[in-house]
């Protein structure tokens, strides 16, 4: 059984260590001085009051009681060194002072010190190997590099030293080489050109980024080189309960979406926003989803006059108006919430006949792939029925501009999902041509992939699976998608909107390079701070399973046919330059009506879905 000491009784074992060895040095000084055998009771009591009145304040105002035996050093050592030089010179002032009073040769003085700094630093370091021994016996020693120089970095020194089980630092990097060969608390600072060379030579397990000033590049270049290595990479913005977070979920930070993906963020054409929302009357369907309830968030941050939430869900619409009244900055009156089904035309009519809508964005749909496939029923009347609904309801209305929330998947669709979203298009561009003689409304479709924090998005699935799970699943080592987050999408598709002014277009959104999901995994692993565990490094933490592809499922997606993408004002929004197949919705809506009476295999197949392709 080990004897656990708190803090407080480790400082005053040492004081009263220091003491004894106070006391002894004075004695062996006297008796080296004097060339006879002196004993503490032989002497003045009033020269060790001396002594101590002088050591003990200085060592406690340089903080000696605070270092932690287990990382007793060189650094420790000079500022024990440096103390007892000004100790020094205080007992002499002293000496020259009270030399009236009593008196003792100066000398003494010198040797006292001199050998209260040997046997105090001699104690320490003896202590420190057996701490470090016993340590070592026990456990494999987790050494730590911090890479970066912020404010927050005493703090964490701290945190980690009060809790040695965590590991022992070997030193920090200066990222922008600013401090030189200089030292923080101990520790040396190194520059970033070193890293390479210390992980090896110091045998670092892990490194800790705590500069907020770090840009995302750098840290996945840090990834990449290190990719190789069975280091820990961990990066957090603050100190407050970093060793409860790592024992708790053994994540330290929530991750920063930028460093999964590895792309800058995208530029954002704010004052368009304001633009195009303020003081008019918006409806979003699907207001309450993942994608619909961020879009709500950013309209109101633009000053509409009203803001109609349409949704199926009443949790999800509970769970938007709560998000909203947590805010607490809108004015009041300025959202309606609205409980109902896009599909109900009288529905749509009777409710907003006393409204005045400038604008809709059509949110709604069902949006998961494997969902669609077991239950294509419910996915085509949904989202293609839906949206022939509000697109009617839109141009009876004689609303200005409708906005219809695409995907990339409806390029090449292979999945039941892919097929209504395909559609959706092509009946919103069908219905504009028959109408547009008729109606003013002009119609924006936007496309884009992956969003990051989404219901089903890949990244909180894995988020969770880290903590529940010693693996995570992805469904073919090559699959890849776009990403983006949520934030980035909705600003988009609102400044995408605005670039339409009297037409129908559809717009790709810029989501830069597709990524390998078994990266993003790799990432994320690496990023919460464990080790990845395959056939070269079969101790590691987490694995990464292999699942095969679900139904539906395409190995990458596109967001354009071909390449036939034309640039337009904003450099994240691209014009998709397509030719869309007319359709005669008359014979289309009543194929799909008597496939879906019939329920037969050939719906679940989607086969009769692709020749409206």
């Amino acid at each position: 059984m080990k004897l656990k000491l708190s803090n407080i009784e480790k400082k005053i074992i040492l004081v009263l260590s220091d003491t004894i060895i106070i006391l002894f040095s004075i004695s062996f000084a006297y008796s080296l001085r004097l060339e006879t055998i002196y004993l503490p009771w032989d002497i003045d009591i009033r020269v060790f009051m001396l002594f101590f009145l002088a050591i003990y304040p200085i060592f406690f105002y340089n903080n000696i009681y605070q270092i932690l035996l287990r990382y007793f050093d060189y650094f420790a050592i000079k500022k024990i060194i440096k103390s007892l030089s000004i100790c020094f010179v205080i007992t002499l002032i002293f000496n020259l002072l009270l030399f009236k009073i009593f008196f003792f040769p100066r000398s003494i003085s010198i040797i006292a010190i001199i050998l209260t700094g040997i046997f105090i630093i001699f104690h320490r370091i003896s202590l420190n190997f057996i701490i470090n021994l016993n340590l070592k016996s026990s456990q494999k020693t987790n050494k730590i590099l911090i890479f970066g120089i912020s404010k927050d970095i005493v703090n964490l020194i701290k945190t980690i030293r009060d809790n040695p089980s965590y590991g022992v630092i070997k030193g920090l990097i200066d990222l922008g080489n600013n401090f030189g060969e200089r030292e923080l608390n101990g520790l040396k600072i190194y520059k970033k050109n070193e890293l390479e060379n210390l992980i090896n030579k110091l045998n670092i397990t892990e490194i800790i980024i705590v500069d907020k000033t770090i840009k995302n590049n750098q840290v996945s270049k840090l990834i990449s080189k290190l990719k190789n290595k069975n280091i820990r990479i961990k990066k957090f913005n603050e100190t407050k309960n970093f060793i409860k977070n790592y024992i708790d979920t053994k994540i330290i930070t929530s991750l920063n979406f930028y460093d999964i993906i590895d792309r800058p963020k995208i530029i954002v054409q704010k004052k368009i926003l304001s633009k195009k929302i303020k003081n008019k009357n918006i409806l979003v369907t699907g207001g309450g989803g993942s994608i619909g309830s961020e879009l709500c968030l950013e309209i109101l941050k633009q000053n509409p006059n009203k803001l109609f939430i349409l949704d199926i869900s009443e949790i999800n619409l509970f769970n938007i108006k709560n998000k909203i009244d947590q805010i607490g900055k809108f004015r009041k009156n300025i959202v309606k919430i609205v409980l109902g089904d896009c599909n109900d035309e009288n529905f749509l009519s009777n409710y907003f006949n006393k409204y005045k809508v400038d604008e809709i964005y059509h949110a709604a749909a069902y949006k998961h792939v494997n969902f669609g496939e077991e239950n294509p029923y419910s996915m085509i009347k949904n989202n293609i029925f839906s949206t022939k609904k509000v697109v009617e309801f839109a141009l009876k209305k004689k609303i200005k501009h409708f906005t219809f929330i695409s995907s990339d998947k409806a390029v090449n669709p292979k999945s039941i999902l892919g097929c209504s979203k395909s559609l959706g298009e092509k009946i919103i561009n069908q219905i504009y041509l028959d109408n547009k003689k008729k109606y003013n409304t002009s119609f924006t479709i936007v496309r884009f992939g992956n969003v990051i924090g989404s219901s089903g998005s890949v990244i909180p699935i894995f988020l969770n699976q880290l903590i529940e799970k010693n693996y995570l699943t992805v469904t073919n080592k090559n699959v890849t998608r776009y990403f983006m987050s949520i934030s980035e999408a909705v600003q988009l598709t609102i400044n995408a909107s605005y670039l339409n002014k009297n037409s129908i277009k559809i717009y790709a959104l810029d989501m830069g390079k597709q990524i390998k999901i078994i990266d993003i995994a790799r990432r994320i692993i690496r990023l919460s701070g464990y080790t990845i565990k395959d056939k070269k490094n079969p101790n590691g933490d987490i694995f990464i399973k292999l699942i095969g592809l679900k139904k539906g499922e395409k190995l990458s997606e596109e967001i354009a046919l071909g390449k036939n993408l034309i640039k337009t004002n904003h450099q994240q929004i691209y014009e998709c330059d397509e030719k869309i197949k007319n359709i005669d919705l008359l014979n289309f809506f009543k194929e799909i009506n008597n496939n879906l009476k019939l329920n037969s295999k050939n719906l679940k197949k989607q086969n009769f879905l692709k020749k409206f392709l």
